[in-house]
């Protein structure tokens, strides 16, 4: 299932019980980067973080598990933590 809103997150491709990041961050494009980029002061600060999750091959599994885990800060899958919460009520 396809959110209008987010047309580039298909929910029906995210991993159903997703590994956790020890597992699968060494291959993420954000794979010793500075934390800090991945929370962001404000939305608008998103920009770089959200750069690395669009090149990133890993980006459906990294979203289903600040999904499944409910991750309330940062950047995530490409989505930040307005983005999961608005996400979250819709398929809720």
């Amino acid at each position: 299932m396809r959110i209008e809103r987010y047309p580039d997150v298909d929910l029906d491709r995210l991993p159903t019980d997703p590994r956790p990041p020890d597992r699968w961050q060494d291959r993420a494009a954000c794979f010793g980067v500075d934390p800090n980029v991945f929370f962001p002061v404000s939305e608008e600060d998103a920009a770089p973080a959200l750069a690395f999750c669009a090149v990133c091959r890993i980006r459906e599994e990294c979203l289903a598990w600040a999904l499944r885990n409910g991750e309330r800060y940062g950047v995530w899958g490409g989505l930040t933590e307005q983005q999961r919460r608005r996400l979250q009520r819709r398929v809720a």
